[in-house]
């Protein structure tokens, strides 16, 4: 990454212009720009907001002491109010107090970096599902194209899907306005990026200035952040009703997408549904015909500009809403018929989204994806289920201090769907992976039939073992990740490398 330092700086008076602040801003330099205290250098402002575990106002002495020259707080902020004159008792700063300071804080580090969205064309993709894959097939689609194109998300952050790892899925406001910055200074032109529901509810994305909003779709997940479907389904549709965009791409088969079209029917809306009857959904782009080949799906999509022919490598009936999707977005920026139809022949699918793996002859094949909620598994073994010519296979677990709502339900997908069922973990973090397990065996009606083997690479490994060639092993939940969370502790692992090993020792 690119330093974050500017080489002349800005005043704290301008960045702070048209917001209020209760009183004069003084015309200081400020030389970098941080709201994590291990990131403060000489002459940073620090931005102290409140966080999910800890208050940034609590690091303001930190900051200081490593050359803060400024600490911007919530003026509204009552426990910042409580602390700021204790604070001020050990250390000399200047603090600054702004209203709203967590929605406005975005645009404040934008205009540190110059405001560099508004030099960049931003698609942002938001829902339950599918986020990760449109946003890589978008990017992929611009590529091909020779667009410089950049992404953020899941997988990470960079050009042309060469990726560094991120730790969120949408990152804090300063590393965010940061990558952007990045991406403007190497003369990007697009950046596609995920926009996860936790972003919207806490404005990480505020300042970004997005030309086009997609939407997958919206199930269950994150209700134990959001408590329940109306919050959650508020934050998504932040995404389309806060920002001026040039075009709006809504799943017509989804009840937010449906519901967003008929809100925003006087704004640009292209409406994309798998359905063949357009009429059904009033949507723009909508699927003619599909078929599933030994090399992926290939389908034919009627849109605004033209049929379009699209012959890809991806696996799964759901990578069609996908497509559409990627489509959807290419024509909301105005590309023509021949660039649609060049830009989405052959697109190849990502790691760790039904990847499949297939050893030698007497091996079952292996799909790994990274289906972790009731939704996605369905659709992932769905899609698994026509590709298999024996027994389908089914390795999954729930992910620790996350939603225990949906345990019993992915329990219940999983016997309903597979042949097969081990129980493995994923992830169990602070929790006890055998209360997790638990509670996934309460959603099957013969809980005695599924297997459980808590070590993940064991259960894998015996999947495969037992498995016959004409079966089919998936493997859900983690996809590309590559840790295991116990505890507080993050271990190296990989369902891929797991899976590679296996196959190439078989052969």
């Amino acid at each position: 990454m690119m330093s974050k330092q500017q080489d002349a700086g800005r005043l704290l008076a301008d960045l702070l212009r048209g917001f209020e602040t209760g009183e004069a801003v003084p015309e200081i330099a400020i030389l970098d720009i941080a709201s994590n205290s291990r990131a403060v250098r000489e002459g940073s402002l620090f931005i102290a907001v409140s966080g999910i575990n800890s208050h940034g106002i609590d690091f303001a002495i930190d900051a200081v002491k490593s050359g803060a020259v400024a600490i911007l707080y919530d003026a509204e902020d009552e426990y910042c109010r409580r602390r700021i004159p204790l604070l001020g008792k050990q250390v000399q700063a200047l603090w600054v107090g702004v209203k709203d300071l967590d929605r406005v804080n975005g645009e404040i580090v934008s205009r540190f970096y110059g405001e560099p969205g508004k030099f960049l064309k931003i698609i942002g993709v938001t829902g339950t599902d599918g986020k990760t894959s449109v946003t890589h097939l978008i990017t992929q689609a611009l590529c091909r194209l020779g667009k410089s194109t950049a992404s953020i998300g899941t997988l990470g952050y960079g050009m042309a899907n060469q990726l560094k790892p991120t730790t969120h899925t949408t990152p804090d406001t300063v590393t965010l306005q940061t990558y952007l910055h990045e991406f403007h200074q190497q003369g990007c032109e697009y950046v596609v990026m995920e926009v996860s529901s936790h972003a919207l509810e806490q404005y990480r994305v505020s300042g970004c200035d997005f030309d086009i909003a997609v939407l997958t779709n919206l199930g269950r997940d994150h209700l134990d952040y959001h408590q329940d479907m109306a919050h959650y389904a508020a934050a998504k549709a932040r995404l389309f009703r806060e920002f001026e965009l040039s075009a709006r791409v809504l799943n017509a088969d989804d009840d937010l997408g449906r519901s967003l079209a008929r809100e925003l029917e006087h704004e640009a809306v292209i409406r994309y549904s798998g359905s063949a009857s357009a009429a059904a959904t009033r949507a723009e782009v909508y699927l003619l015909h599909c078929e599933v080949t030994d090399r992926g799906l290939d389908m034919r999509v009627a849109t605004p500009i033209g049929e379009i022919r699209a012959p890809t490598a991806l696996m799964g009936r759901f990578n069609i809403d996908n497509t559409l999707a990627c489509i959807s977005s290419l024509i909301a920026l105005g590309l023509g018929h021949a660039q649609v139809q060049w830009a989405v022949n052959g697109l190849q699918p990502i790691p760790g989204r039904m990847e499949k793996f297939k050893g030698s002859a007497k091996t079952a094949t292996a799909v790994i994806d990274f289906a972790h909620t009731e939704q996605a598994l369905r659709a992932c073994l769905s899609a698994s289920r026509e590709h298999t010519h024996g027994q389908l296979w089914c390795i999954f677990g729930c992910g620790g201090d996350r939603d225990a709502g949906k345990r019993k339900a992915m329990g219940r997908a999983a016997e309903e769907l597979a042949d097969r069922i081990i129980i493995t973990d994923d992830n169990p973090r602070t929790e006890s992976a055998e209360n997790i397990v638990t509670e996934i065996l309460a959603g099957l009606r013969e809980p005695a039939k599924a297997c459980v083997v808590h070590n993940r690479q064991a259960a894998i490994e015996f999947a495969l073992t037992e498995a016959g060639s004409d079966d089919l092993v998936v493997i859900a939940g983690k996809g590309h990740e590559l840790e295991q969370i116990v505890g507080n502790q993050r271990y190296p692992f990989s369902d891929r490398h797991v899976v590679q090993r296996f196959m190439q020792a078989a052969t």
